[in-house]
Order: structure tokens, then C-alpha cells, then sequence
């Protein structure tokens, strides 16, 4: 559809059945929020990357679902369902009767102020609101799907393809976003690490430590209201939500680490560890903490090079891409 149309709609406050006084947007490369008081519309974007595919309306509609079932998890009191743009004779309505030409995962917008890097920002968060956390995350794992599938992603072969990605996609930004010295470090304590660590990592996947996780597990996809929320996992490939339970404990941890929160980090993994019983992740947190720093001065990396994006936006994703690459650094020396 014409995204001109779609935000003439989705901004205009009578389309919706509560009329909200007015409605702000916020875009990413993937889709449009569409922020109405109490709640959140969220219109995915036409797009393909290769590792993301909402190319067709079919493909939208699917993973619009996939976004309601798998966030669901963790937060079902936030995602509430999908609604339908149509078109009744060239006119556009939100879940009213025509042909359906767009779809939009509808949420229960979650306090601004309550959240996980807003409440560090503010120093806000303690020990007991971390615990918590733990808690929550220990369980979700605990009953996260596993079978024979998923636990291929947990083999030393995958672990490489995904570190080896990593370097290979990265390159390109040596000198811009990381220098050569912490590319070639980050990039041979990750190869010794795998292949000292076979064994380790056999036990893992045999143990059944690879789960259907969350995937982006960040301090600004948590929560901290009436309960702990946690929400917007990845749901357009699951390559990236399949995985070691403790390289998503390893992604949060390494979060705090980058806010500045470091006693907080090494408590949330020692209460993880503590409540899991897991203790074998004290021998691998370590390289998941580099790798998921990596991963994250990767993604930023890739704004750089996006014609979308302010000069502004860009400066921001530059020094966040050279703060994780530094941060990988930092755990790749011990």
C-alpha cells in the first residue's frame, strides 16, 4: 500500500475506535509505531534484508502473529492482537470491513519511565528489581521450547558460522567503528575460546541448554511496572532467538556492563546461575559477553551505512558500535 496513506491514517486520532487526543509515530528500519495514549500500533515495513523478510502482506501477516505468539511468553498481557487496515472503496479504515491491505500488531503501551536503561539512567534499579529479573528470565528458560532442531544451533559448526559472520560483516568497518587491533584480538580469542571449549559446548547441547529464547534480551526490552515485562523479541528468524540459555543471560549481563552497571551485572548473573543451578555458565559467560558486545557494535555499525538515517542518528550509532566493539575488547583481554 502507499505509505503516505498509511500515516495519513494511522496518525488521525478519529481512526481509532477510543479516540486518543493525538498520535505520535516513531519508525525503525522495520516498521512504523503508531503511539495512541494507552496503546501501540505497530505497521511492519515492506522491506527485505535478507536475514529479515516482510517483503509481501502474506509474509506480514504471519509474522505479525509470530510477534503476538512469541511475545506472549514473557508478556501476554501486553500483546493483545492484530488489527487489519483495509480498503472499502479506495477508503481506509483500521479493522473495519473491506479488503485487508495492511496489518498492525496492537500492544498495551508500557510506562516510559519504568524502563530497565531509563530506571539506570536514573539510578533507579537496585538488587531486589534485578532479582526479580532473574527470576523471571530463569523460568522463562526453564520452560522455553527444546528439541532436536533448536539444539543444532547449539553445535560448534553453527557457533563458528555465527562468529565467522560476525568478522566477515564487520571488516569493512575496521577503522571506522573498531580499530585493527581489537578486530584481530576479539577475532582470535573467539576461535581459540570454541576450539579449547569443545567439550563444554557438546555438554550444553546434550544437556539441553539450547532454547527457543528471547533473542534481544536488553535493558530496553524490560519493564519494571505492577510486574517485570519483557518484551519485543525477535521474531522474524529464529535462527537468532535459538540458543544457549546462557548466551541470552550473557546479552543482558553484558548490557549492564555497557550502562555502567557492573556490580548489577555480576549480581543478575550470579542470581541467574544461583537460580537455574546452571554453574557451568561461569565457564562460558565470558565469550557470550564478548560475542553478544560484538554482535550489538555490528547492528549499530550497519546504521552507518543506511541513507535513511539523520547525520545526528548516525553519530549516536557510531559511538554506541565503538563503545561495544571496546567493551568486546575489553572482555576478549580478560
Amino acid at each position: 500500500m502507499n505509505s503516505s496513506a498509511l500515516l495519513k491514517l494511522m496518525l488521525n486520532p478519529d481512526t481509532y475506535p477510543f479516540k486518543p487526543e493525538k498520535v505520535d509515530m516513531l519508525q525503525t528500519h522495520i516498521s512504523y509505531l503508531f503511539i495512541t495514549g494507552e496503546y501501540v500500533y505497530k505497521v511492519k515495513k515492506p522491506v527485505n534484508f535478507g536475514f529479515i523478510d516482510y517483503s509481501t502482506l502474506e509474509k506480514r501477516k504471519f509474522y505479525c502473529g509470530q510477534e503476538i505468539k512469541l511475545n506472549s511468553r514473557l508478556s501476554p498481557e501486553i500483546y493483545l492482537g492484530v488489527s487489519e487496515i483495509v480498503s472499502d472503496k479506495a477508503i481506509l479504515s483500521l479493522d473495519g470491513k473491506g479488503d485487508v491491505i495492511e496489518y498492525a500488531v496492537r500492544m498495551r503501551r508500557l510506562p516510559p519511565d519504568m524502563m530497565m536503561d531509563k530506571m539506570i539512567f536514573d539510578k533507579r534499579l537496585n538488587r531486589t528489581i534485578i532479582k526479580k529479573i532473574a527470576n523471571k528470565i530463569a523460568a522463562f528458560h526453564l520452560s522455553a521450547d527444546v528439541n532436536s532442531n533448536i539444539s543444532k544451533f547449539g553445535d560448534i559448526e553453527i557457533i563458528l558460522k555465527n562468529v565467522n559472520e560476525n568478522f566477515l560483516q564487520t571488516d569493512k568497518f575496521i577503522g571506522i567503528s573498531l580499530t585493527q587491533e581489537e578486530y584481530n584480538l576479539i577475532k582470535d580469542f573467539s576461535y581459540k575460546f570454541i576450539d579449547n571449549n569443545r567439550a563444554i559446548l557438546k555438554k550444553r547441547v546434550n544437556e539441553n541448554k539450547i532454547k527457543d529464547c528471547h533473542g534481544d534480551l536488553r535493558t530496553e526490552h524490560i519493564c519494571i511496572s505492577d510486574k517485570i515485562y519483557i518484551f519485543d523479541c525477535i521474531e522474524f528468524n529464529d535462527r537468532f532467538r535459538y540458543g544457549d540459555v546462557a548466551s541470552e543471560a550473557a546479552f543482558l549481563a553484558m548490557d549492564l556492563d555497557f550502562l555502567g552497571e557492573e556490580n548489577l551485572s555480576k549480581y543478575f548473573a550470579d542470581s541467574y546461575i544461583e537460580i537455574s543451578g546452571d554453574t557451568d555458565i561461569y565457564k562460558i559467560i565470558n565469550f557470550y559477553k564478548c560475542y553478544r558486545a560484538y554482535v550489538r557494535g555490528k547492528v549499530e555499525s550497519f546504521q552507518l551505512n543506511d541513507p535513511n538515517i539523520q547525520p545526528k542518528e548516525k553519530e549516536k550509532s557510531l559511538n554506541s558500535a565503538r563503545g561495544h566493539f571496546k567493551l568486546a575488547y575489553r572482555y576478549a583481554i580478560g
